[in-house]
């Protein structure tokens, strides 16, 4: 006969054997929580912190749902800067792992700063899309904070998947075993329920559940309604003992809510048709499976249930589902949600309600990731043309969509839609005529590069809007990723003086219609002419004032081009100090621009001077192995990271390899164009052929090379490469004049980058074991670490290595090539 004895629905147990493992937590710079859902870690964990934890050291801890591992990535910064506010911001800005930034995180880490006994605490890590999850765990176990301790709480890897994540000193192992309940354990547990087992009945329940405290809990329910317990597995004991035992309306509701990765108290309760009160109840009922988190005032599913919920919604008859997801973006939208409320929206079938939301450009560019693009693509294709007529004004923010996305085809073909929409629609004409505005801006971008073209556009717009458009976040970047303007905008060989002189007529249009972007192109273009022209003077005041003139406007990417372009004058003037400051400047600027086109220009900026300064092993890894796609370039941008490649190629007389990719690179150079690129690739093929001992063909790229630089006086590309191309030239009939220009700026830019590249100083083996450690951004305690020493011996050695190469920091002295 069934039980009547009541579960006491508080009861809590945490076996004195974990939480005395727990304490390890306190010893090591990283402990690795490893069990399945279901076991308890969360719960033990909390129960740690809050019982364990007298002096109240700060706990910042984060549990991972489904977030896009873009707001992963940003959530793990915010919870860094808890404690150290500059680290968060260089990894912030270093962006999320991935084979290019994994080098540079893993030093960023090594850098962190804790002087106070600090937890840090990731809660279903496994839910967190990382790259090589368990390569970020061993760098996140080596971090620098002295009084920091991460705890990680995830799934099971497999020992090939952890490989060589754990190491004696660093990173505390706990695995499921460490959470099984054991016989006496469970014995404790069910007595303190008020629920005492025979010695047969505690056999069975160990048996069935093998200490699983999900289990335990699920068998004690149905011991106590039932007297038994139930036989099968875990997905059996769900769907017979806990949803069984639901009511169809706890049912539904937990069907509707399960479709939020965490909801608040008022979702909960708009499913619930409840009050407030009578709602908190019933999530406080299934207290086992939902938990409330505290700090964001939230609740979420245990993965078990949040799994079965996610099968049985999928069973639901298609008009119902339709109803959930319509209910769940409208009190997603109300939160100002916009990734779900784009989700669900999408999902009920009502577009129209996506429509007629006030959206921005920048709103929808939030909501795109890999999930949500297909939505948008088929949002825009499908929608009716009544549908577009009633809601006209939301047509140019999802058509910049498509430009974002690289779909330029749809885009010209919703144009010719978005124009008829707007002579059909029932808005003013005054809103008409913004909207004829906006799509004139949009459409100016198909025209890049052409710089009349382009601004003939922009005249239009401004003349519709009467005013500033909202197409165009003034924050955005202008460059695309690039370190030049000259690169984007030289686009016919001897018409450079025509096209600086356009910039200057055409940027301030472009300027008032948004508010400022780009501001100080026009002057970058035209100091990037002098440099390559040799003329470095002008060159270098009007890069300072284009510096200053971007900086008035915030115009990051056009400042960077401005100091790349004075490193590259350092280069030719050797001058050492502005090399060096220029240097940090970059490096400083790209931590400050956290837009993903210019997650690159760094590693473009800095690669493209190491090569000049014959340090190739200071290339960024992906530049030196030619990995040049969409996912770190767009398109607009890839060719000047050829120029780079290219000359890797030179420099490892991959000769064969360059000649090969070299036709693809003169090709989508030729895109827009880009002439800079194609120039460079001539010049490098050149010299590529010449090694080949095909002289005479070397010479006939090189003819045309010169043909294409010469008549706008670009002589820097052939100074650069002057030692490779000289034989070939002497080889042909060239101008003396034009000849003796380059020659001058080659022999220039030898004698300063020899003065630039090195310094013959004496240093004994400590020095360079040490300076070579340094260089491999390995910081002093490591260093120490590394050798065997202590940290007061390595800084000793860092002043007698500043003294003799006569420098006075640390920046300075990796610049030399000692």
């Amino acid at each position: 006969m069934p039980r009547t004895r009541q579960l006491k629905q508080d009861i809590k147990y945490y076996p004195k054997a974990l939480m005395e493992r727990l304490e390890n937590i306190k010893s090591y710079p990283m402990t690795l929580l490893e069990a399945d859902s279901g076991f308890g870690k969360s719960t033990a964990l909390q129960h740690f912190f809050d019982t364990r934890n007298p002096e109240a050291y700060p706990l910042h801890q984060h549990e991972f749902h489904s977030e896009t591992p873009a707001e992963a990535w940003k959530v793990f910064c915010s919870l860094i800067a808890a404690f150290d506010k500059e680290s968060a911001e260089k990894l912030f800005v270093i962006g999320m792992p991935d084979e290019d930034t994994m080098p540079e995180i893993a030093r960023t880490i090594q850098g962190i700063s804790c002087g106070r006994e600090t937890f840090l605490l990731l809660d279903n890590f496994q839910l967190w899309e990382l790259y090589r999850p368990c390569e970020f765990l061993k760098y996140l176990s080596d971090h620098g904070g002295e009084k920091l301790h991460i705890v990680v709480a995830t799934h099971p890897y497999t020992k090939e998947e952890r490989g060589g994540l754990i190491r004696s000193g660093l990173l505390y192992l706990l695995q499921e075993e460490a959470f099984a309940f054991s016989k006496e354990d469970t014995d404790a547990y069910y007595r303190e329920a008020g629920l005492p087992l025979t010695g047969v009945q505690l056999e069975e329940v160990m048996r069935l559940t093998d200490g699983w405290v999900m289990a335990l809990y699920i068998q004690m329910d149905a011991f106590v309604r039932t007297g038994q317990f139930e036989q099968g597995g875990m997905t059996a004991l769900m769907q017979k003992t806990f949803w069984g035992g639901l009511s169809e309306a706890e049912k539904d509701f937990l069907l509707e809510v399960s479709i939020f990765p965490t909801f608040t108290l008022s979702q909960a309760q708009a499913f619930s048709g409840l009050t407030m009160e009578e709602t908190e109840n019933r999530l406080r009922e299934k207290r086992f499976f939902i938990r409330y988190d505290r700090d964001h005032s939230c609740y979420t599913m245990h993965t078990q249930l949040k799994k079965m919920l996610e099968d049985k919604f999928a069973l639901l008859p298609e008009k119902r589902q339709r109803e959930i997801y319509l209910k769940g973006g409208e009190l997603a939208e109300k939160a100002g949600d916009r990734m779900n409320t784009l989700r669900f929206y999408y999902h009920a079938g009502a577009w129209e309600r996506l429509y007629a939301m006030p959206l921005t450009s920048y709103d929808i560019a939030d909501t795109i990731d890999e999930t949500t693009t297909p939505m948008i693509l088929d949002i825009m294709e499908h929608t009716t043309h009544e549908m577009k007529v009633r809601y006209p004004k939301s047509l140019v923010p999802l058509a910049f969509t498509l430009f974002f996305l690289g779909q330029n085809e749809e885009l010209l073909r919703q144009k010719d839609e978005i124009e008829s929409v707007i002579v059909e629609c029932s808005i003013s004409e005054e809103e008409k005529d913004a909207m004829r505005g906006e799509l004139e801006l949009l459409l100016s971008f198909l025209e890049y590069n052409r710089i009349d073209a382009m601004s003939e556009r922009h005249r239009r717009a401004f003349k519709l809007l009467g005013g500033p458009a909202t197409l165009i976040n003034s924050k955005s970047t202008w460059t695309f990723g690039s370190p030049s303007v000259l690169y984007m905008y030289w686009r016919e060989s001897g018409k450079l003086n025509e096209e600086l002189e356009q910039m200057d007529e055409c940027m301030p249009y472009y300027y008032r219609l948004s508010r400022g972007h780009g501001t100080g192109a026009e002057l970058i273009m035209r100091a990037e002419a002098h440099l390559h022209r040799g003329e470095t003077d002008d060159a270098e005041i009007l890069c300072h004032r284009a510096i200053f003139t971007a900086d008035s406007k915030r115009q990051n990417s056009i400042a960077q081009c401005g100091v790349f372009t004075l490193a590259r004058l350092a280069l030719l003037n050797g001058d050492r100090e502005l090399l060096e400051d220029s240097l940090a400047t970059l490096r400083d600027r790209s931590y400050r621009n956290t837009e993903d086109l210019c997650r690159y220009t760094y590693d473009l900026a800095k690669s493209y001077l190491s090569l000049l300064l014959g340090k190739a092993e200071e290339v960024a890894p992906w530049l030196a192995e030619g990995k040049i796609d969409d996912r770190r370039l767009v398109i607009m941008s890839q060719p000047f990271a050829h120029i780079i490649y290219g000359r890797m190629l030179l420099e490892q007389k991959e000769y064969k390899k360059l000649l090969g990719m070299g036709g693809y690179v003169m090709g989508i150079s030729s895109i827009f164009p880009n002439l800079l690129p194609q120039l460079y690739m001539k010049i490098y093929m050149a010299q590529a052929l010449d090694a080949e001992g095909k002289r005479g063909e070397a010479s006939q790229l090189l003819t045309e090379a010169l043909e294409m630089a010469l008549p706008d006086r670009m002589y820097l590309p052939f100074a650069e490469n002057y030692e490779g191309i000289k034989g070939a030239l002497a080889a042909g009939i060239r101008e003396q004049a034009e000849m003796e220009n380059i020659r001058q700026l080659a022999d220039r830019l030898s004698r300063c980058r020899t003065l630039l590249k090195g310094k013959n100083v004496e240093l004994t083996a400590r020095e360079r074991e040490i300076l070579e450690l340094a260089k491999q951004g390995l910081e002093n305690k490591d260093i120490a670490e590394r050798l065997g020493i202590k940290i007061s011996t390595v800084n000793n050695n860092f002043s007698r290595l500043y003294q003799k190469a006569e420098v006075s920091n640390r920046t300075q002295l990796l610049l030399l090539n000692l």
